[in-house]
Formats: structure tokens, sequence, C-alpha cells
């Protein structure tokens, strides 16, 4: 009982320790504390994002931290250190004081979510869900949730990959509670398949007929070639398989297209053509021509120059005819 009431104690400081250093330095971006017990005194190490923030002006918050942690919690000789966060958009307690401070000065919710989502992402995280609870845009409570990527809600995963951050902005209308989970870039999940090597188009496949799995070769190095001499039987089945595959393949193609070109649909503009030229119904103008031109009856100047054509030839006939009456006459005469 004295271990567990003396571990249950230990925490409670260390959260009571946490709570006030984010009370303190948030506005240096607060990220997270560590208190570790040596023979010299108690080491407590903070992590900031803005590390002259939580230095102050000539180490004025570090002394002032230092002695409430001695007095108020009691720590033996604190020495307080001060180490920057390497990436602090990885860190879900930096993102979410970051927010909790846009909301505070009268950003929009949506629009600074949106904002944090992808600097995080762009740092290289897989998922990052926020959410954001409280009196946002009108005097009734709300939960507004902006997601992207992929989040771990629970197993292993969540607990070990997934980095949960919580702050708090004061408005006009009340309290705005904000929660970040950020799931890192290098989380490995337990359906992740890694792929060791895939064999490229200069592999080869050898396989010695001893019921071994066959060995994949990923270039035809020398020794490959010496093995396939001293094995000449493996070269001859390697050559006739690959022979076989491609003929196989060329009767696949082959055939397709001999059924492509014989079960081809015409297309309907064709089949309509052609069916116009077989069957198409001479149109009524033509017809009504081609009656005109076969029992079209002569018109009456028409028939009057036939006439005057044969009259005037018959009258040159009869014309020439008396002049040679009368020459030959005249000869009888002479």
């Amino acid at each position: 009982m004295p271990t567990t009431k003396d571990y249950l104690l230990k925490k409670y400081q260390k959260n009571a320790i946490d709570e006030f250093l984010a009370n303190e330095l948030k506005n240096a971006e607060y990220g997270g504390v560590e208190v570790r017990r040596t023979p010299l005194g108690d080491r407590v190490i903070l992590r900031v994002g803005r590390v002259g923030l939580a230095i102050g002006g000539r180490g004025r918050n570090i002394h002032r931290i230092t002695d409430v942690l001695r007095e108020k919690f009691n720590l033996d000789n604190p020495q307080v250190e001060v180490t920057e966060v390497d990436n602090p958009e990885l860190d879900a307690r930096i993102m979410a004081f970051r927010l909790a401070s846009s909301l505070e000065r009268g950003r929009h919710f949506r629009r600074s979510a949106h904002g944090i989502i992808r600097r995080i992402l762009a740092s290289g995280a897989k998922g990052v869900e926020i959410k954001v609870s409280g009196k946002v845009t009108s005097q009734r409570a709300r939960v507004e949730s902006f997601r992207a990527g992929f989040v771990a809600k629970a197993g292993d995963p969540a607990m070990t990959f997934v980095d949960v951050g919580k702050a708090t902005a004061l408005i006009r209308r009340g309290l705005i509670g904000v929660r970040i989970n950020i799931m890192r870039g290098d989380a490995i999940l337990p359906d992740d398949i890694a792929i060791a090597a895939e064999p490229t188009s200069t592999s080869m496949i050898v396989d010695t007929g001893s019921g071994v799995e066959p060995e994949i070769i990923e270039e035809i190095s020398e020794e490959a070639i010496e093995e396939l001499d001293e094995y000449p039987e493996i070269e001859e089945k390697i050559i006739a398989e690959i022979k076989k595959e491609e003929k196989i393949k060329s009767d696949e193609f082959g055939e397709l297209d001999e059924v492509d070109k014989k079960a081809k649909p015409k297309t309907k503009a064709k089949a309509k053509d052609e069916d116009d030229k077989k069957a198409k119904p001479k149109t009524k103008a033509k017809a009504k021509d081609e009656d005109d031109k076969k029992a079209k009856p002569k018109t009456k100047a028409k028939v009057k120059d036939e006439d005057d054509k044969k009259d005037k030839a018959k009258t040159k006939d009869e014309g020439d005819k008396k002049a040679k009456d009368k020459k030959t006459k005249k000869k009888k005469e002479e």
C-alpha cells in the first residue's frame, strides 16, 4: 500500500507541475516537462517552442519558476533546463496552444483549424484530427471536428503513435476547448506490407528441379551464365517456356483480331448510308423529270419549226428538179 500511495503522489505532483508550467509558459509554446531525480537534486527539463520567451530577460522567468518549484511543489534543489522542440508542427500540445491563441485573437475557428491541419501535414504527419468545442459562433455550444489523413482510434497504434494535445481559449462568449490528435509519420501499422524486392524486366527465375523454391536473380551475372552452362537442360527449358508464352500471347491476340473483324458491328451512320443507297425511293421531282422526258408532248412552236424545215426541203428539191429538167431540155434542143 505505501508503494501505491507513493506512486500516486508522484503522479499527482507531476501533473500539478505540468499544469502550472503550461499556464506560465503559454506564450512560449509549452510542449511538456520531464522531472528526473538525481543525487544532486531534481532536474526539470522544459520543452518549449520559443526558448527566448521561456527564459525571459536575464533569466527572470527561470528564476521565478525555480523558486515556485522549490517552495510550492517541494522539489529538492530544482535545476531547470530549457530545450527547444525540433519540429513544433508535430507536437500536438504546441499546435493546440497555437490554435487556442488564434481563437483568442478573434480569427474564425474554421480558417484557423484548416491552417493548422495544412501545417501539420506539410511537416510529415500521417493524419490529424482537431475538435473545437464550446460556443464557437453562437450562444449554443457544439462540437466541430476537422480531419485529414489517417488517425488510429484504438489499440496499440493509438497509444504508441498518436500524440494528443489539449488547450483552452477564453473568448467573449465563454471558454472554448481545443483537442488535437496527430498521427506520427513514422508510425508502423499492423496491416502495413513491406515488399523486400520485386522482379524486374531483366530478372530471371532459375529452377534447379530440387524441390526448393526458385531463386530470383536480379541481373544475369557471369555466375548465372556458368550455372546455365553446367545445366543445359535448364536453359532449354527456360527458352521453351518463353517461346510457349509468346506463342500463346500471339495466338490470343490473333484470334481476338479475327473475331473483331468478323463480328464488328457496323456503325449506325455507315449502315444507314448503305440502306439509303439500296432502297432509297426516288424523289418526286426526279420522277417527274423522267416522266416529262419520256412522255412530254411537243410544243406548238417545235411542231411549226419541224413543218417549216420539211417545206423548205421540199421546195428546194422541187427547184433542183426543175433546173435539171431545163438543162436536159436545152441539151436536147441543141
